[in-house]
């Protein structure tokens, strides 16, 4: 019996480290520790575009920076599922060396590009929530004149 348990663990190891072992058609081993080219991150994988705010407070993104714009750059790395996290600043937390602007908003997420500003967030809750009932009033209208 015990040497039936080690001949399947012999068995396991060997079929768990043979890829690294056995070579492919190019001639290197199936599976490798090395970082291989295509597979994860490198400098054929990584963007760059610019997002700004223009005067009315609506943000722009885009790959070039139109004249006369302060355009803060955004790196994305489309190799990588991972979300870098960011820290959240607001007129609390914000560094006082910051210029500040009557169109900042209550609160900014550096680095990640917004549609909504993050302050809107719960009236946008509470409209949808509006329209659910809306939309629920609908169908129980609907049912009662079937």
């Amino acid at each position: 019996m015990k040497s039936k348990i080690a001949f399947a663990l012999v068995f396991l190891l060997l079929a768990i480290a043979a890829p690294y072992f056995i070579k492919g058609p190019d001639g290197k081993p199936l599976l490798s520790f090395e970082q291989t080219d295509g597979l994860l991150s490198s400098e054929d994988t990584r963007q760059t575009y610019y997002k700004w705010q223009d005067k009315s407070g609506v943000w722009h993104f885009g790959d070039d920076i139109p004249e006369g714009v302060t355009a803060q750059a955004v790196d994305i790395d489309t190799a990588a599922n991972v979300v870098q996290s960011v820290k959240l600043t607001g007129k609390e937390g914000a560094d006082s060396t910051e210029n500040k602007t009557q169109q900042e908003p209550a609160l900014t997420l550096p680095g990640l590009p917004m549609t909504v500003n993050p302050a809107d967030i719960p009236k946008l809750l509470e409209d949808a929530s509006n329209v659910q009932s809306l939309v629920d009033q609908h169908k129980k209208e609907i049912d009662q004149a079937r």
